[in-house]
């Protein structure tokens, strides 16, 4: 999902990418903030599966331009050729789109944040690695977690692959994300996924 890099990385995450969750935002700006740790493109490997998460009416712009292999024709990404940014990967039969009644089950039933009660409300939402975990849990027999924000995060930098430099979580008020790293401890300790969290060396 998002700027999910594997160059250099393949011990901790894998060499190939089999399906890449994604909103238009994700898609088209992750190559513009993470192109300096060596991402370039979207995810394309042969046959890969593209998920796209429709968080409002950019994403259904996107998706239009997407299936009719068009330039998206109004909105933020007015005239952009969204099917490039799939790098030939792009297959109708291998293209989802996260159901909006899956997305206000994540929501509603695991994840509903105090901040739903506050003015700016309409622009809470889970974030796109929660529903990635979830589509994860309720399509796959085992889940594994890898980089997500666990106990002592401010000790590290924001993403796995900031290895030279030591960056912090952006707390985005649309995103609770003290809560779903609750969430994804009681899992794991629940055995229903397994996360990675750092193990500290006693010195």
């Amino acid at each position: 999902m998002n700027a999910a890099a594997i160059k250099g990385f393949e011990e901790d995450v894998g060499n190939r990418t089999s399906v890449y969750v994604h909103t238009a935002h994700s898609i088209t700006a992750s190559l513009a903030f993470y192109w300096k740790y060596g991402y370039k493109v979207a995810p394309h490997d042969e046959g890969i599966k593209y998920v796209l998460i429709p968080e409002g009416m950019r994403d259904f712009e996107w998706l239009h331009a997407v299936i009719k292999g068009e330039r998206v024709a109004k909105g933020e990404y007015k005239n952009r050729n969204a099917r490039t940014y799939y790098s030939g990967q792009y297959n109708e039969t291998r293209f989802y789109v996260l159901h909006q009644d899956f997305m206000r089950y994540v929501r509603n039933r695991f994840l509903r944040s105090n901040n739903l009660n506050q003015r700016f409300w309409a622009i809470v939402r889970p974030t796109n690695g929660a529903f990635t975990l979830f589509l994860a849990l309720h399509a796959c027999d085992t889940v594994k977690a890898y980089g997500f924000m666990t106990e002592g995060h401010s000790k590290y930098s924001n993403y796995y692959f900031q290895k030279l430099e030591k960056t912090h979580v952006v707390f985005f008020a649309n995103h609770d994300y003290i809560m779903e790293k609750n969430l994804w401890k009681s899992l794991h300790d629940r055995k229903i996924l397994k996360l990675y969290q750092r193990a500290e060396t006693e010195s």
